[in-house]
């Protein structure tokens, strides 16, 4: 097999054709000679969309069953209606909410000192001292 040349030479395929008529007209290149390159050629494309087509008939019933078990994944993994809110986590969403709303005017310092009231007396006692530190 041929090893290939450092120096490929890049033409476009209208400069090839002028060449190549250059070289048969100069007798340095049969007539013949291009003529059966290019049955070749011709040859080697059949080939190869045979071999592609026996390729993808053969893997046909795999893609299928690739197909069919992303549907299922995709079925299965509907997301679900979401459960409805009990009143003691809606309870506890409001006051986190009031509590968060009440320490964002808050300096660092007086949010350290609400933070200490949550822990020790609750949320309530939280929201209200903030409240009375904001004011």
């Amino acid at each position: 097999m041929r090893r290939k040349t450092k120096k490929a030479i890049r033409i476009s395929a209208e400069h090839a054709a002028v060449a190549l008529q250059l070289l048969i007209e100069d007798g340095k290149v049969a007539a013949a000679d291009v003529r059966r390159a290019l049955e070749n050629r011709e040859k080697l494309i059949q080939d190869l969309r045979a071999r592609l087509t026996a390729l993808e008939e053969a893997a046909a019933p795999a893609a299928r069953r690739v197909v069919a078990a992303g549907r299922r994944a995709a079925s299965r993994a509907e997301p679900k209606a979401r459960q409805a809110l009990s009143r003691a986590q809606k309870v506890a969403r409001r006051a986190q909410g009031q509590y968060l709303a009440a320490i964002r005017r808050l300096s660092r310092d007086a949010r350290g000192k609400i933070k200490a009231i949550r822990k020790q007396s609750g949320v309530a006692a939280a929201i209200k001292a903030a409240k009375r530190l904001a004011t």
